[in-house]
């Protein structure tokens, strides 16, 4: 993905795209390090820059998390950043609802939309199945 772009593939910017592509969900920096741990010792700075770079070239891109801490997920090539997040209050698990996609009815004249973000709260299947009736 990274080639794609016409950017060159380090091993970092690789190796953090990899985590992102196989999480499932949206991860903070910190457990980006934490499943960067058994590929080798990477910088936390190097690391944070990777994940702004992923962003700014369009490959992941920030979801709002709990506190204002941001999370990071992987933008697949077929979507926009137009749809909604879901996080768990349970679990924490952040995850986009790419079904979900918000809509403007309209707008002022000469804005355009780069992004929309719309973030969901409440209990996932998951977590629910563990609630007793």
């Amino acid at each position: 993905m990274i080639q794609e772009i016409g950017e060159r593939p380090t091993v970092v910017r690789s190796a953090v795209l990899d985590v992102l592509l196989n999480a499932g969900s949206a991860l903070a920096h910190p457990e980006v390090l934490e499943r960067l741990k058994s590929l080798g010792e990477f910088d936390r700075v190097t690391v944070y820059r990777v994940l702004e770079w992923l962003v700014i070239h369009g490959l992941t891109h920030k979801v709002a998390g709990t506190g204002r801490a941001c999370r990071f997920q992987a933008t697949h090539p077929d979507t926009t950043h137009r749809h909604a997040h879901f996080q768990c209050n349970a679990c924490g698990k952040i995850c986009c609802l790419t079904d979900v996609k918000p809509e403007l009815t309209s707008l002022p004249k000469h804005f355009t939309i780069e992004s929309i973000e719309l973030n969901i709260k409440g209990v996932c299947d998951n977590c629910g199945r563990l609630v007793p009736s």
